[in-house]
């Protein structure tokens, strides 16, 4: 089924129909745009009312309907209604000066004052109405019930009819409309005009119109108008306008049939205050908005029909108690009628039992679906239906109603109309007269029934299982002192273990650590339990054992080894543990010290990998590390260099010092090489006096027989050596990867025939090199 939005627009004829330019448009954009229509028609003709009521040449009116109009649609469509409204006042002061001088604008100005004469009003307005709706928050603009939003609306009220006063007659004295001297009287009777305005027009829109224009513009439906339609009772009210009127013909005429004096006039008109009391009090707010806008609009027209321009200012303030009043009081009422409404529903439809005592503790009122159950009677005494109160709570009651205070949760039991037992918990609170005086208690009761027997049953229950409870208690108590007995027997086989031992949950927390653990990882055991054990482990090494401990932790058992935070090597072993449901809940970890074993192995591999003189790299890791860097080049598209190095004249040294001496010498070799090289080159020595050196990543040939150069530089310096001072030099041969050779030995066989090119050509130099000294090693050979 099509909705109806879909098949017809809002003026009834199919969307086909319209002409194309208002079938680009949406209903709803339709529907607003007839709306801005009425409302361009509606100020127009409001603001050409108020002028013929109004002062100092028509520009100030006694009572302004467009500034309640206004602000209804600032305050209803906040900015959005900025532009239509603006434009609706801008061709008003167009339309003026273009007709000026008239009966509606007398006097002939330019255009622009006329134009900032219509934008100060709407821009003061925007404001107090922006600020009312941020006040409100998300709230109903006519919720005049509350007191706090009637005041801020009076307040905001009040606040922009000043400002747009101020504006207004600055403008009229810069225009020469009103003299210095009528500034004051002009400024208070504009402000009072918008302020009834605001407060007449206002009110009426928000509460008649507001909720339902909502509706129409958004689902193009309109609700009943007036609600006493619904009820028949439109011709009672009716009746009572005319009524009013009427009475306000005839307060106003009163003075001049009984010859009364002209300023008694205004003063009579207050006497309407009490019909609209009443109206305010039988109607509620729907009602007393029309009595207002009839009454303040009948007002100023007789006013101004009497001719007392005189006596308007009094007129205005009655106008003002009028609004005010009507508006304060019908406020009030549809508060009261709204709780009064909540609180009988409310009785209707609650599950409780209300009620209500007078000073004698006689029933006066009963409510509530319990009520209807029960079936008690009024007017017996409370306590005549009372089957039981328990003693717990009997001496409660008696002491709250003896010190007439509130009481709550006061258990009592009752007998219903069927005769059976029911169970309520009653609270109850006093309440006072109008002379402040003690008149009652009133609260409710919640039928407990089923819980209470519910406890009853339980509490049978609880003796029987207080004494299965004590014979399993002295069971448990047995069992747990079997526990604490193994538990301390464990502990101790722990403590005397000369290993580490741990207790970690599935998390990796020490829940328990023996001493050795401690004395083996350098921590207290306070510092350990509820912290994770790894950071038992040499920071160095944490990461890689935590993947250890990670990736093996499913497995039953793991094994490994680290350093720990005491500079120990030790070997650890864990065990995992398993819950009944098979789910990891911890492990137990093992620590022994392995230190002395690494030590040794460490001992091992140095004697097999260095030089034990001059601590220098020997044959195996020389090989070892120029087959890495050749590896590491061949990836990376790089050059490595080998040096061969043998020192000349170092046989003499040996001779003529002795042994020690060149043990001394070759050791000061090796230190000056590493002083030489980087930290990623190795120098090594490969036996006797004969050296080698891997330069890795060097970026052109000549950067290795720089290197070459520098080597011979400083072996060339004199070396101090206890038995006396002594010279060497040496030959350095030097091979490139990979111009030269692809592989490690014959790298190295290269570097060698290019270092004995170097011994044949007079010592002391380098040599790179080229297939000459390929030739020459074979003739030699």
């Amino acid at each position: 089924m099509r909705k109806l939005s879909d098949a017809t627009t809002s003026s009834g004829l199919p969307a086909e129909d319209h002409p194309g330019f208002f079938r680009r448009w949406r209903p709803e954009q339709r529907r607003l745009s007839a709306f801005w229509l009425v409302y361009f028609v509606a100020w127009y003709a409001a603001w050409f009312s108020a002028s013929v009521l109004g002062a100092f040449g028509n520009q100030i009116s006694l009572w302004y309907p467009p500034a309640g109009l206004r602000f209804f649609v600032l305050l209803t469509f906040g900015w959005r209604a900025f532009p239509p409204v603006l434009l609706t006042e801008a061709t008003l002061s167009v339309l003026l000066w273009v007709t000026a001088p008239s009966p509606f604008s007398p006097s002939q100005s330019s255009l622009g004052p006329c134009l900032e004469g219509a934008l100060a009003p709407v821009v003061v307005y925007l404001l107090a109405a922006l600020l009312l709706r941020a006040w409100n928050a998300g709230r109903p603009h006519n919720n005049f019930a509350d007191p706090a939003h009637a005041g801020r609306f009076l307040g905001l009220a009040l606040l922009g009819s000043l400002l747009a006063a101020g504006v207004g007659v600055a403008r009229m004295l810069h225009a020469g409309s009103v003299t210095s001297g009528e500034l004051p009287e002009a400024w208070l009777h504009w402000l009072i005009g918008d302020f009834i305005g605001i407060t007449t027009v206002t009110p009426l829109l928000l509460v008649h119109l507001g909720p339902r224009l909502r509706d129409w513009l958004q689902w193009g439906r309109w609700r009943q108008s007036l609600p006493w339609v619904h009820c028949g009772r439109w011709w009672l009210w009716s009746a009572c306008f005319v009524g009013l009127l009427l009475a306000l013909v005839i307060l106003f005429e009163l003075p001049s049939w009984l010859g009364l004096s002209l300023a008694s006039h205004p003063f009579l008109t207050l006497f309407m205050l009490l019909p609209l009391a009443w109206i305010a009090i039988a109607g509620g707010l729907t009602v007393v908005t029309l009595a207002i806008f009839l009454l303040d609009a009948g007002l100023a027209m007789l006013a101004i029909w009497s001719g007392q321009r005189d006596t308007a200012l009094y007129y205005q303030f009655v106008m003002i108690a009028v609004a005010l009043m009507g508006l304060l009081l019908g406020g009030v009422t549809e508060a009261r009628d709204w709780a009064r409404t909540r609180f009988r529903d409310l009785s209707r439809i609650v599950d409780d039992l209300l009620w209500d005592t007078n000073a004698d503790g006689l029933i006066t009122r009963l409510s509530g679906k319990l009520a209807w159950e029960l079936a008690p009677s009024t007017g017996l005494w409370w306590r005549t239906g009372i089957r039981a109160i328990p003693v717990q709570y009997r001496s409660v009651l008696r002491a709250a109603l003896r010190a007439r205070r509130p009481f709550r949760e006061v258990l009592l039991s009752i007998w219903d109309h069927a005769g059976e037992v029911r169970w309520l918990r009653v609270n109850g609170l006093p309440y006072q007269d109008e002379l402040g005086r003690f008149a009652g208690y009133r609260g409710a009761a919640t039928d407990v029934t089923t819980q209470h027997v519910a406890e009853q049953v339980l509490a049978d229950y609880a003796d029987q299982l207080r004494w299965e409870v004590a014979a399993q208690t002295a069971e448990l108590q047995r069992i747990n002192r079997d526990l604490a007995f193994n538990e301390q027997r464990y502990r101790a086989m722990l403590a005397a273990a000369p290993v580490g031992m741990a207790e970690v949950d599935a998390e990796g927390r020490c829940q328990y650590v023996n001493f050795p653990w401690c004395i083996l990882t350098g921590q207290a055991a306070t510092a350990v339990l509820g912290h994770s054990w790894l950071e038992c482990v040499h920071p160095d090494q944490r990461a890689a054992v935590e993947r250890r401990w990670r990736t093996a932790s499913t497995l039953r058992a793991g094994d490994g080894e680290f350093q720990s935070l005491a500079d120990r090597w030790l070997g650890m072993h864990w065990s995992t543990l398993y819950d009944h449901d098979g789910v990891i809940v911890g492990a137990i970890v093992i620590l022994n010290d392995i230190t002395d074993r690494r030590l040794r192995e460490q001992e091992n591999w140095e004697l097999a990998h260095f030089d034990a003189l001059t601590q220098l790299p020997n044959r195996n890791l020389f090989w070892d590390r120029l087959e890495q860097a050749l590896r590491l080049a061949g990836r990376s598209r790089q050059t490595v260099a080998v040096l061969e190095l043998d020192l000349d004249g170092f046989k003499a040294v040996n001779d003529s010092l002795g042994h020690a001496a060149g043990d001394e010498l070759l050791r000061q070799v090796g230190r000056r090489l590493q002083a030489t090289l980087r930290e990623s080159d190795t120098a090594a020595r490969l036996g006797g006096d004969e050296f080698a050196v891997v330069l890795t990543t060097i970026a052109q040939p000549q950067d290795a027989t720089n290197v070459a150069q520098k080597i011979i530089d400083r072996i060339d310096r004199p070396f101090v050596l206890p038995q006396g001072p002594a010279r060497v030099s040496a030959s350095i041969g030097v091979a490139l990867y990979p111009d030269h050779a692809s592989t490690a030995g014959d790298l190295a066989h290269r570097a060698d025939l290019a270092m004995y090119a170097a011994k044949q050509a007079g010592k002391n130099g380098w040599r790179l090199w080229d297939d000459g000294d390929a030739e020459h090693d074979a003739a030699a050979a």
